[in-house]
């Protein structure tokens, strides 16, 4: 089974809506390992769509059209697509009816416009979920047709209660579809897929997908057949394969963010974590309180961005501030001593740097950034140089202050347990 989508609606050409319609519908489909070939975007009421729609009806299986089914001048979708089938409208008597009693129930008067909206092309099946909106399906020849209202949330009702079961049940037995998301913070694509070429030879039924989502880059497995069980355990031996070129045993996975990620560590080893920022402007408190949950591990955070302010607050010398500077490890480090020291946690996390574009130097350029993590037993250091914009800087030194978190801890967990 496979076939395309056709979107419709002038907002999605100019940009000023995203199409949710398609992407939800191309997601269910792949999940149900029902290939979809194409996905095109018309704009309202154009000329298009019957020809666009004749070509997917000659070689597709299965064609789901959204939007252009209200009763506006504009919503001429029903009206192409029976021309461009060769079929006649007919006026549906019980939707018409339906229609009314719609209205009626809400206390809307009934229009002439109205009436539009319960003309059918020939042979066609409505679908009624019982709400506000309805669609409709025929079949073409050897393809399903559908078509669905562009309201989102009417679009996936219809989708989720008839197209989806028809589609599944018409492509019958023996598919399943298993898939696993990583999430690598701060690896570049082309490094991610120099890893990934050399399993290739060994793994060439792992269809592999790489997706740059600065400041990460998302790396999707998919394996199809009919045993579930043998395409998990494939799964398993690419994943320890993974691990093995990368040196590096913890993956994790789209579900779980790498705040998310470091939340679970901390919650299992009993540690609280407190952060201090200056560049990252309070970037890093604002992922880990995005977890549900953070308040059993995370007790608190500050953003001290002057000197004075690192000072008063954290107890940085002003030694250091005056020697070594604000941006420096010197600080990172006192400054990870004094948010641990601050709200009582066992982990202290700290970021200095110059975010830019002004403020760099010959010795310390704009992107230069230092971490500090304070634990029990001492305070490390790290530093980097980032490249990109303002913002860009501030979601790296989150991003990497993160890793290096959850690296820590994960590796701390792997040795408690040996």
């Amino acid at each position: 089974m496979h076939g395309e989508i056709i979107t419709t609606g002038t907002e999605l050409l100019t940009g000023q809506v995203a199409d949710a319609n398609a992407g939800y519908a191309a997601r269910r489909l792949h999940q149900s390992c029902l290939k979809l070939t194409s996905i095109t975007i018309l704009g309202d009421g154009g000329p298009l769509l019957g020809e666009t729609l004749q070509r997917a009806v000659g070689r597709s299986r299965f064609v789901i059209v959204t939007g252009g089914l209200g009763p506006t001048d504009d919503d001429l979708t029903v009206a192409a697509a029976a021309e461009a089938l060769g079929l006649r409208l007919f006026e549906d008597p019980a939707l018409l009816a339906r229609i009314r009693r719609c209205l009626g129930e809400r206390g809307l008067p009934w229009r002439e416009r109205y009436t539009r909206l319960a003309l059918l092309p020939q042979g066609a099946t409505v679908l009624d979920p019982g709400g506000a909106a309805c669609g409709f399906s025929l079949k073409c020849g050897d393809a399903w047709l559908f078509f669905l209202p562009g309201v989102p949330r009417e679009m996936r009702l219809l989708f989720d209660a008839y197209v989806l079961p028809a589609l599944v049940a018409a492509a019958g037995e023996g598919g399943c579809l298993v898939e696993r998301t990583l999430r690598f913070p701060g690896m570049p694509e082309l490094r991610l897929q120099e890893v990934v070429s050399h399993l290739s030879p060994r793994f060439p039924d792992v269809q592999v997908g790489f997706y740059p989502d600065f400041p990460e880059t998302r790396l999707t497995l998919t394996l199809a057949g009919g045993d579930r069980e043998a395409l998990e355990h494939r799964l398993r031996e690419f994943l320890a394969a993974l691990r093995c070129q990368l040196d590096d045993p913890h993956l994790g996975t789209e579900d779980a963010p790498l705040e998310a990620l470091v939340g679970g560590l901390l919650r299992t080893g009993r540690l609280t974590l407190a952060v201090a920022e200056s560049c990252s402007g309070g970037f890093i408190c604002h992922r880990v309180t995005n977890v549900p949950g953070s308040s059993d591990y995370f007790m608190g955070g500050v953003v001290t961005y002057s000197n004075r302010a690192k000072q008063d607050l954290l107890r940085v010398p002003w030694e250091i501030l005056e020697v070594a500077g604000a941006v420096s490890p010197e600080t990172a480090r006192a400054m990870a001593q004094g948010v641990r020291a601050l709200f009582h946690a066992d982990l202290g996390l700290a970021a200095t740097g110059i975010a830019g574009p002004t403020g760099g130097s010959a010795a310390k350029p704009v992107g230069t950034v230092h971490l500090g993590l304070a634990r029990p037993g001492g305070v490390e250091t790290e530093s980097h140089l980032f490249h990109g914009g303002r913002e860009q800087i501030k979601a790296l030194t989150a991003q990497t202050a993160l890793h290096w978190l959850y690296r820590e801890l994960a590796y701390a967990q792997d040795l408690s347990r040996h």
